[in-house]
């Protein structure tokens, strides 16, 4: 429920975190209510504060505003129309404001925060659908990932990670309203450099891992920006679950120990190492096997005064990827701090089906085999390489892939070479190219193939290039198709232009 205040209680709250520069508002202005906030002009309504941001704003987005009912702007500069308020920072503004009209409505259930490079976004659903087993209610949980949004009101495929603070507000005010249990979300490292979740605090914050992504155009200037940006994540958790054997440990245990709000670390291991840096790995995994198509593995509790570790059983993941024994410890490390039990989290877990992640698909014969996963990064890459080798040993394994245009820039050399080191041949086509050339994207991607030592074929129509790795491959071939997972939809340019998405395409001419 949105708070009834008038624009005075909003510029206050602004003053209050030392954002305000000047007022643009006489009395008569500040006394008038403020029954709504956006940055989208086509969104205003009577009542509307509007926030100007970003480089795509234009003076004719607050004409509109104004004319459609805005009382006043925010910006981060003086406009001739309208009254406003001039701050300092209008991302941390937006941050402020939105916890004020929503009244910080994540303060009223669990909210539990996922960080790192990569699985986010499996370890999300398989919390959601332990903490939902524990419930007994399908549907009582709300989420937010990079391919799904839920929050008791609307459910809807995500374009962003983590949105901007006033629409992430408006998630967590529809989370308390609708009765929902809690949330469990992923937090970017964009949304942490631009304050998307600025204000907001974390009963349990889970970090996965960290490896360099997401460097070079709109994004992260370069590794360190990139590794700063993650450490302002520890800053809002109450309890910080860490992965002990990621890199960069020792700058992240740092970072957790100067957290102004973190109460408790919980350290746990996929490895099995039993501390690091003199603090005990409270939970590790091991005895990992493939039986029956399912992946298996134990989970070892260490406990204060007590010699060796407890064995919590054995837990089974019905998705494939060796590496999702590492997601799926993440998740049951924050099932146990929740106070869940080890049954809850052995069926939650083994329920557990990401659409579009390690989805694996076979020819009648079962002598083709097509794995569909949305993995784009370096370490993604290399985690589902190297599990498709060891479980298809012998096998011959082709590439289908491509690049974004825009963002996430080294990808075009690191993705290329870790392909060489596994793949026997590699497709290269259309992955969101965007405002780029997918042409000059592709020709990059086959140059740095051709330095790694593995032939390559260009198909810039990504149906050809599936229709045709699929019809021409040999007996006993996996094909590995990433990137795209069941998103319909291309960035063509500053369109999403519709298509058809991986998976139904593999289905057609598998």
């Amino acid at each position: 429920m949105k708070r009834m205040a008038v624009l005075a209680a909003y510029q206050k709250k602004l003053l209050d975190e030392g954002l305000v520069l000047q007022s643009i508002a006489d009395e008569d202005v500040l006394s008038k209510p403020v029954r709504h906030i956006t940055y989208d002009s086509r969104c205003v309504e009577p009542g509307t504060l509007f926030v100007c941001k970003g480089e795509a704003f234009r003076e004719a987005y607050l004409e509109d505003a104004l004319a459609s009912g805005a009382v006043a702007w925010v910006s981060e500069r003086r406009h001739e129309p309208g009254a406003g308020i001039v701050v300092n920072d209008v991302r941390k503004a937006m941050a402020a404001l939105a916890n004020e009209l929503y009244e910080e409505p994540w303060r009223d259930f669990p909210l539990i925060g996922l960080a790192g490079t990569k699985g986010k976004t499996t370890t999300l659903y398989f919390l959601r659908n332990i903490i939902e087993d524990a419930l007994s209610q399908e549907g009582s949980v709300g989420y937010l990932s990079s391919v799904e949004t839920y929050d008791g009101r609307q459910r809807f495929e995500s374009h962003l990670t983590t949105p901007e603070a006033l629409v992430l507000a408006g998630h967590f005010d529809s989370v308390r309203d609708t009765g929902l249990w809690g949330m469990v979300m992923e937090v970017s490292s964009q949304a942490l450099k631009y304050d998307r979740t600025l204000g907001v605090e974390f009963d349990i914050g889970c970090f996965l891992n960290f490896g360099a992504d997401h460097i070079g155009g709109s994004e992260h200037t370069d590794e360190e920006d990139y590794f700063s940006s993650k450490l302002k994540f520890f800053d809002q958790c109450r309890t910080v679950c860490l992965n002990a054997d990621t890199e960069g440990f020792d700058r992240i245990l740092d970072a957790v120990k100067s957290s102004p709000l973190c109460e408790k670390l919980v350290l746990f291991s996929p490895e099995g190492r039993p501390e690091r840096n003199g603090v005990p790995v409270a939970y590790t995994a091991g005895d990992v096997r493939i039986s029956g198509g399912e992946i298996r593995f134990h989970i070892y509790r260490s406990e204060s005064g007590s010699r060796g570790a407890v064995d919590c059983g054995e837990f089974a993941l019905a998705i494939r990827g060796l590496f999702n024994v590492e997601n799926a410890l993440a998740a049951a490390v924050v099932s146990f701090e929740l106070g869940l039990s080890a049954d809850c989290i052995r069926k939650g877990m083994l329920r557990t089906r990401v659409a579009g992640r390690m989805e694996v698909f076979e020819n009648p014969e079962k002598k083709l085999v097509v794995i569909v996963d949305y993995a784009h990064n370096r370490m993604s890459f290399e985690s589902l390489y190297a599990s498709t080798k060891e479980e298809y040993p012998g096998w011959r394994i082709e590439a289908i892939f491509g690049c974004p245009g825009g963002k996430g820039l080294q990808r075009r050399e690191e993705l290329p070479e870790i392909v060489a080191r596994y793949a026997d041949f590699a497709w290269i086509t259309e992955e969101d190219a965007g405002e780029e050339d997918v042409r000059d994207i592709s020709e990059q991607l086959i140059r740095n193939l051709g330095r790694g030592g593995c032939p390559s074929a260009m198909l810039l129509d990504r149906e050809d290039a599936i229709r045709t790795a699929i019809g021409s491959a040999p007996p006993e071939t996996v094909i590995v198709l990433t990137g795209k997972g069941r998103e319909n939809y291309q960035k063509r340019g500053t369109d999403y232009v519709p298509v058809i998405s991986d998976v139904d395409l593999v289905r057609r001419y598998l």
